[in-house]
């Protein structure tokens, strides 16, 4: 039987969790971009109105309609 001598002293011990915990914390930071369309493909509810969809502005703007005070 071989005898191993290994010591790990305090700062290397806190390296070591401060290396894990920043990794932890970096990782949603580095994948947001991915991460909020994934979570946006479940949570987007689908439209009847085709316009709406598409984001283009409706020419038919129910808000100015019957505005005319002659």
């Amino acid at each position: 039987m071989r005898l191993v001598f290994g010591y790990i002293d305090p700062g290397a011990g806190s390296l070591v969790i401060q290396a894990i915990i920043a990794a932890l914390v970096s990782v949603p930071f580095f994948f947001r971009n991915a991460i909020r369309s994934t979570i946006g493909r479940f949570r987007h509810k689908p439209t009847d109105d085709g316009a709406a969809a598409t984001g283009s502005a409706a020419p038919e703007d129910k808000g100015a309609a019957g505005t005319d005070s002659e």
